[in-house]
């Protein structure tokens, strides 16, 4: 090759180069926006990461303790979203430096003959041939960037979907054992109603009391037995949805619910900590982040596409019978003809970048919102449980003393029977109480983001993930 090409390749590569002195697109940056410095009506101190807290010990039930363990290990939404983290990483790897190197090996063996020639020839031949697409506007590390948040928002949307299994587990096993406890205080009425209708068909027989007294007695003990299989049904659909959650069958789970019937119940209080920690604790809040990263970054790689590019080919052909050749050179392109169709796509880019934003604008929003909604519903339910605690000790007083002045013939049936109609109401009402106490508790924990994980970062899960291979007992 003359010493004139050679100079007018390292000129073209030169001056490419040259102009090529910044990097298309922006680096990306958390959006500069004010967060209240405390939540309504509480006081300000900071709070450690809560993402590796098993707040749901705090429930003091051991059964509950065992089923989320043997939901987080056996969910499958939970080893679905593991399987999208392995596939986000793979990209990853696959992006930036290695998108730059790209190259074959290609051999043949053509037999050909013509017919008015007699014999017939063969060429064997073999070429291996590499590309190198230098990185001028740096469009390859934006697409590093990008792959690098897309694999941090299925990080993230793996800690969301954990944070929601616990979620749902938790609400349900609350549920269940409200309706355990309420057929147990049901069938606990229905004991004593029997009890009492006896000793009414007994002063009925003695003409001691009317007909009346005796049909009313009835009615009572008939409408708590009607009351009962809602509440067999409530738990029972409670128990069969622990049993998908679980991926177990429902028969197991019946046995691991016999072994307790109390219902949860929080023994501490929540620490709140200020509105900024929800950035780095909420996982629906770090996924929005990752998302406007990964927008942010798309916008230099749509950027780059515009710019040209320069690659530089060499390849080996070897022959047989016949001298190899080399070939190496440099290659520009310019996009021309494409350029509106480019250009569009790069103010798409633009402006999902910026939609992104205000998403996750709305996301830290709506978790400041959440917290401080939770937080009053949490107060409200404290308040109506210790009321209605005190409503059934007062109420057991007053049908302990109803009873004994009943025997007496100091009071009517009737009035025994409101009496006793007066104390299940409240006993079934403080049984809600203490299920939308620890509903409330429970919903809070999850609005201030923890337990979604352990101390992990997205890196450190994807690389854990991949060295687990496709083993299933790892998955």
């Amino acid at each position: 090759m003359s010493r004139s090409n050679w100079t007018a390749r390292s000129v073209l590569l030169a001056g490419t180069l040259l102009c090529s002195c910044t990097v298309a697109g922006r680096d990306y940056q958390r959006p500069a926006f004010a967060v209240p410095a405390s939540y309504y009506q509480t006081r300000t101190y900071a709070t450690a990461q809560g993402a590796a807290e098993t707040w749901w010990q705090g429930l003091n039930d051991a059964t509950l303790d065992r089923l989320v363990a043997a939901g987080l290990a056996q969910n499958l939404n939970i080893k679905s979203a593991r399987q999208r983290l392995k596939a986000a990483e793979a990209v990853r790897r696959a992006s930036g430096r290695p998108e730059q190197v790209r190259g074959d090996l290609e051999g043949s063996s053509i037999f050909s003959r013509r017919e008015s020639q007699d014999g017939s020839t063969s060429l064997d031949s073999a070429e291996i041939g590499a590309t190198y697409v230098f990185d001028l506007f740096g469009g390859f590390q934006r697409r590093s960037e990008r792959a690098v948040a897309e694999r941090d928002a299925q990080f993230y949307q793996m800690a969301t979907t954990r944070l929601a299994i616990v979620d749902a587990i938790t609400r349900t096993y609350i549920e269940a054992r409200f309706f355990q406890r309420g057929a147990a205080v049901t069938r606990k009425t229905i004991q004593l109603r029997q009890q009492i209708l006896a000793t009414v068909e007994e002063l009925k027989a003695a003409r001691a009391v009317l007909a009346l007294d005796l049909e009313r007695t009835k009615l009572q003990v008939a409408s708590a037995k009607a009351d009962l299989p809602g509440f067999i049904s409530g738990y029972e659909a409670a128990v069969f949805a622990l049993a998908t959650l679980l991926d177990r069958d429902a028969s197991e789970v019946f046995a691991m619910m016999q072994r307790g019937s109390g219902q949860p119940y929080p023994s501490t209080r929540p620490e709140l900590g200020v509105p900024a920690s929800l950035l780095r604790n909420r996982p629906d809040v770090l996924l929005a982040e990752a998302q406007l990263r990964s927008a942010t970054a798309d916008i230099g790689v749509t950027e780059a596409e515009l710019y040209p590019s320069l690659e530089v080919t060499g390849s080996i052909e070897a022959f047989r019978g016949l001298p190899d050749l080399y070939q190496i050179g440099p290659s520009l392109r310019l996009p021309l003809f494409n350029r509106p169709v480019l250009r569009a796509f790069h103010e798409r880019a633009i402006a999902e970048a910026k939609a992104t934003e205000y998403d996750y604008r709305a996301a830290v929003r709506g978790a400041v919102e959440e917290v401080q909604a939770q937080q009053s519903a949490l107060r409200s339910a404290r308040q109506r449980t210790a009321a209605q605690a005190r409503a059934v000790n007062l109420g057991t007083k007053v049908a302990d003393l109803a009873r004994e002045t009943f025997r007496a013939n100091e009071i009517t049936l009737f009035d025994l029977l409101n009496t006793e109609e007066a104390l299940r109401d409240n006993e079934l009402n403080l049984i809600a109480a203490r299920r939308d106490l620890a509903l409330a508790w429970s919903r809070l924990q999850i609005a201030l983001g923890k337990g979604w994980a352990p101390d992990q970062s997205p890196a450190s899960a994807a690389a854990a993930l991949a060295a687990a291979g496709s083993n299933p007992e790892t998955e």
